[in-house]
């Protein structure tokens, strides 16, 4: 139990440096006004690039939302990446081609090579200035695209990416429900990262890129599983700028069962990790200010974070379960003397752990906190169901995100390959 504790209160003091620091960003976020635009016809060209492979249920309402972009339509340029689609998604791009044919729409059907290939295929059809990504199951708001051109123009010349404030799209089922308060929560925390230069990620959804400067770095990696992150790692190397445009709204539709979910962050997670390894030379350099001295220590204390949680919660929830139903078959399965246990309390105030209770609920508080203060920030309102689905969310989310991380870790360990 000592040696317990010592790894609870490391975890603890670890976790208090960090929070601290965060609650120091978002007090003089606080004290600063966000930027203007001084340049009020400034109207760059853009390109969008959608990569679509098999997207036929939601290919359709990602273009009309394109199309429905408050922009000048001789200043927008879309590049469609068909990667190979065997389902209906060809019909479906040129029957939305046929009824706005005075839209600049350049259509590329390519065999299927990935989403990081799909990019760079738009990329050397791009016109624009600055280029959006936008995933073909996700959907921009009217609004989006000039209040992320007016952030640039607001903004510091050296920034090469905005980002945008991604949400999910409608969220019915229970595992998008849960989904809809994560990403309601990464918002936030990004807005935090954006102030102090540490985003490490430019999500899929409509991240918006200074064209000139991505092509000169080369594109994006097309072995990548996680190639938005990955071109965010390559920028913060070059010490370029990464910032989130407040209130830029983007909405994706997040999985629906939890074998989807399990897909999707098994890729975000062994992308994450390889892109820590591949960067590893950034960590608690100095040379990359808060990325590499914090942000990289954050990445990579994660995965550690992980390890530590699922085996806390195998030693102190499976193994007891495992012997009471050990117990059970020694006295064959007579459940009487089990019920009487579930129903009797014993107390013992003596016998409690006050620094466990102390550690667990300290970041309990904050963790609520957080979600109160992120749902402020979007400027949204917890429904009253929405309310029943933080208890999940705050009990099991993050032990099954916790679990993914460590199969991740145990299939590189054996050598299993993954594609995009």
């Amino acid at each position: 139990m000592e040696f317990v504790n010592i790894i609870l209160l490391s975890i603890y003091f670890i976790s208090l440096y960090f929070t601290i620091f965060w609650i120091v960003v978002f007090i003089e976020d606080k004290k600063q006004s966000a930027p203007t635009n001084k340049k009020k016809e400034f109207s760059p060209s853009i390109s969008v690039i959608i990569p679509a492979y098999n997207e036929q249920e939601s290919i359709e309402k990602t273009l009309l939302s394109v199309l429905s972009l408050e922009y000048p339509k001789e200043k927008l340029q879309i590049v469609i990446v068909n990667d190979g689609s065997t389902d209906n998604t060809t019909a479906i791009i040129s029957s939305v081609i046929d009824t706005h044919k005075e839209y600049d729409i350049v259509v590329i059907n390519q065999q299927n090579k990935g989403k990081g290939a799909a990019l760079n295929a738009g990329l050397n059809k791009v016109t624009g200035e600055y280029f959006a990504c936008l995933d073909a199951d996700s959907f921009v708001h009217k609004n989006t695209l000039r209040k992320m051109v007016d952030f640039y123009a607001a903004a510091e010349s050296d920034i090469v990416i905005v980002t945008p404030t991604l949400k999910v799209a409608s969220p019915k089922r229970f595992w998008q429900k849960i989904q809809a308060i994560e990403y309601i929560i990464s918002i936030f925390i990004a807005k935090l990262m954006s102030k102090v230069d540490c985003l490490y990620v430019a999500p899929g959804p409509f991240s918006l890129y200074k064209t000139a400067v991505i092509k000169k770095l080369g594109g994006f990696d097309e072995n990548n599983l996680t190639e938005d992150q990955e071109i965010a790692y390559r920028v913060q190397k070059n010490n370029l700028k990464i910032k989130q445009c407040p209130s830029a709204d983007v909405y994706t539709n997040a999985p629906k069962t939890f074998s989807e979910l399990y897909v999707q962050r098994n890729r975000w997670f062994k992308g994450g990790l390889f892109n820590a390894l591949k960067y590893k030379n950034m960590l608690l350099n100095k040379s990359y200010g808060d990325f590499g001295i914090l942000q990289m220590s954050i990445n990579v204390m994660l995965f550690i974070f992980s390890i530590t949680t699922i085996s806390f919660f195998f030693y102190y929830a499976i193994m007891p379960l495992l012997r009471r139903f050990y117990h059970l078959y020694l006295v064959g399965f007579d459940i009487k003397p089990f019920l009487q246990d579930i129903f009797t309390i014993n107390l013992d105030i003596l016998s409690l752990n006050i620094t466990t209770m102390f550690i667990v609920n300290i970041a309990l508080l904050i963790t609520i906190f957080l979600i109160y203060i992120s749902y402020k920030n979007a400027e949204q309102q917890l429904g009253f169901f929405d309310y029943l689905y933080l208890i999940p969310y705050l009990f099991i989310y993050y032990i099954i995100l916790s679990f993914i991380a460590v199969v991740i870790v145990l299939e590189l360990l054996f050598g299993k390959k993954q594609k995009w």
